[in-house]
């Protein structure tokens, strides 16, 4: 896995990628999103590699409930909660390696880019934003990676 600023890192490369996706349609960049470059996405090769999740939540809201999160999601929801910080607002993603949380980021970021964070995770380049493991609020990283 290549991280932020080119180095490699000497471990396999990940079994599992999470992205989650979290966000509805009271959320116009959220439904912008989701027509536009989700699509996209989807047409790429690295996409196909992992596993998305796309769970629906209420901009005034927190990442939601257990019980309301999709199966795919539900293990993860302790670590949801915990690099949300308990920030409200959409949208929210977490990106998970191997059931952990390695991003979390709360804007619509361009197909293009999120390709590139996922092949940067299958350590064909390097990250290219700052990482955070925990949110402080809307604007600000408690925890960069």
């Amino acid at each position: 896995m290549l991280l932020p600023g080119g180095s490699s890192a000497q471990r396999p490369v990940p079994a599992t990628i999470h992205l989650i996706y979290m966000g509805g349609n009271d959320c116009p960049p959220c439904v912008a999103w989701r027509r536009t470059e989700l699509p996209k996405l989807q047409q790429t090769e690295v996409f196909k590699t992992v596993t998305f999740v796309y769970a629906e939540k209420l901009i005034r809201s927190t990442v939601p409930p257990r019980l309301f999160l999709p199966e795919a999601a539900k293990p993860f929801k302790d670590k949801l909660d915990h690099a949300s910080g308990g920030v409200i607002g959409s949208p929210q993603v977490a990106v998970l390696v191997d059931g952990e949380v390695v991003d979390y980021y709360l804007t619509s970021r361009s197909a293009a880019d999120v390709e590139k964070m996922l092949l940067a995770l299958r350590g064909q380049r390097a990250y290219p934003f700052q990482r955070c493991l925990r949110r402080a609020d809307r604007q600000r990283c408690a925890e960069p990676a």
